[in-house]
């Protein structure tokens, strides 16, 4: 580019720029607060600390499976039928533990394995060629099948009063819960301390500003996250589930070979197949975690409705899970995002479901919103990926 057409750029361009090349998560953010301020102008019970705990119960299906979504878009693919096979897990698992007697360990092991089978099968069919979206779309009616199969002949399992229910049911004590909290503070400053050093030997100017700022956010959110969410029983066990799955997730794409071929993969496969980098086996890695978030999510989603029935999985579930990835802030285009775009996302879409059903408004307003933030997310996603708010331009 020239000087004469970089000087020519317009304010809009730099801004669009500045926003392609991070931090996208702050439109969320800023989005989420716009969601609760109305809400709780609406009904001050919304930021209460019963409702705030509900929400989080409420989106941790949502978030788990977004989560799994999330490595799929990040390759340039999209999956389908992932909803349908949380259902299907949910029904593996809580037909071993309660109707055959299996220990709940066994059970969820065979459940995630399964997932990871049959999301395996789907990624072969797709590196052969076959696009993604016709893939899980057939798998999704073949699923709808296969739940049919799995279930018992009344089609439904029913997990209330065993041990499957604790899955859901279980919460963490409020003195675990601070223990785990600065646990957490503690680990994430020696990784800030440590990438200060790291910059400090290369010769790179920095400030302790860059480690202090970020500890002090984190040990906020921590903290003011378990005063919040123990303030009934205790931590509940999905929103620790959530927590450890997305730490596991970040850990692999930011500090690992693993996330740098995982975006390479999804920015320009072309590219990244000259690279050396194992372009189909990475498709594969992504539908194989994705099968696993599935497995988990049906899982602690059977245990907080106490049962598995045909119509798990069914439902909003898949529309959620991909507008929560989207609207979080991972490109449909793929090499762009991040997981914590999962947690983002759903929370988003869970405020305006939580604040549309404590506010008693009718259904049709909860589809407006939720499309309307979707489409209004992806037209975001274009824009910042052509670099201009007019097609045809940079």
């Amino acid at each position: 580019m020239s000087v004469a057409t970089a000087t020519a750029r317009t304010p809009a361009a730099r801004v669009i720029e500045m926003a392609g090349r991070g931090h996208r998560s702050l439109p969320v953010l800023v989005v989420l607060a716009i969601i609760w301020a109305v809400f709780y102008s609406q009904s001050s019970a919304y930021l209460s600390f019963r409702n705030i705990t509900n929400l989080t119960l409420q989106i941790a299906t949502t978030a788990i499976l977004a989560l799994g979504v999330v490595f799929v878009l990040l390759v340039g693919e999209i999956d389908l039928s992932s909803a349908v096979l949380s259902g299907v897990c949910a029904a593996i698992a809580a037909g071993l533990a309660v109707n055959s007697g299996l220990p709940l360990a066994l059970a969820v092991a065979v459940a995630i394995a399964s997932g990871m089978a049959i999301t395996l099968i789907e990624a072969l069919v797709i590196t052969f060629g076959v696009p993604s979206l016709i893939v899980t779309l057939g798998g999704m009616v073949i699923l709808q099948g296969l739940i049919l199969v799995v279930l018992p002949p009344e089609f439904t399992v029913n997990v209330a009063g065993t041990s499957f229910a604790k899955i859901a049911g279980t919460a963490v004590p409020a003195g675990a819960s601070y223990v785990l909290a600065a646990l957490g503070t503690l680990a994430f400053a020696a990784y800030r301390a440590f990438q200060y050093r790291e910059r400090i030997s290369t010769g790179a100017r920095t400030s302790p500003v860059s480690v202090v700022v970020p500890v002090v956010l984190t040990a906020a959110v921590l903290f003011g996250g378990v005063h919040i969410l123990t303030r009934q029983r205790g931590l509940p066990m999905p929103v620790l589930i959530v927590a450890v799955m997305l730490l596991i997730a970040w850990y692999f794409t930011t500090q690992t070979r693993y996330g740098i071929h995982l975006y390479a993969v999804g920015g320009d496969r072309e590219a990244a197949q000259r690279a050396g980098i194992p372009v189909r086996r990475m498709v594969v890695y992504s539908f194989l975690i994705l099968g696993a978030c599935a497995a988990v999510a049906g899982m602690v989603d059977a245990s907080r409705q106490l049962g598995v029935s045909v119509t798990s999985g069914a439902g909003p579930l898949m529309l959620n899970a991909i507008a929560a990835a989207v609207v979080g802030g991972t490109s449909l285009f793929g090499g762009r995002g991040s997981i914590w775009s999962a947690i983002l996302g759903a929370l988003v879409i869970g405020s305006i479901s939580n604040g549309v059903q404590l506010l008693g408004l009718t259904t049709e307003v909860q589809y407006f919103a939720t499309g309307s933030v979707l489409i209004i997310a992806v037209a975001v996603d274009v824009v910042l990926t052509r670099g201009s708010l007019w097609p045809g331009r940079r």
